[in-house]
């Protein structure tokens, strides 16, 4: 297998970061794969900035935000229309 210095590199430093040869850190990468890993969940994640910035003049927070999407999502949906 033929793999770019770059990547190669990159792949080595992972592994080693975990403290496996790359090697390990491959074969590892494969058996997630194979084995079908639940992918991350993609949860809405921003309790961490509640008041790091404004949304529309409020303090944004997770309800803030999901409903100004949603709001967003309607009218681009409108518009598509």
């Amino acid at each position: 297998m033929d793999l770019e210095s770059e990547l190669l590199d990159k792949a080595e430093l992972r592994a080693a970061q975990a403290g496996l040869d790359c090697t390990q850190y491959v074969r590892g990468l494969i058996e997630r794969d194979v084995r079908g890993a639940v992918p991350a969940s993609r949860r809405f994640a921003s309790e961490d900035l509640v008041g790091a910035f404004e949304l529309s003049g409020e303090s944004a927070t997770n309800p803030r935000v999901r409903e100004q999407l949603r709001h967003r999502a309607v009218a681009s949906h409108a518009r598509d229309c």
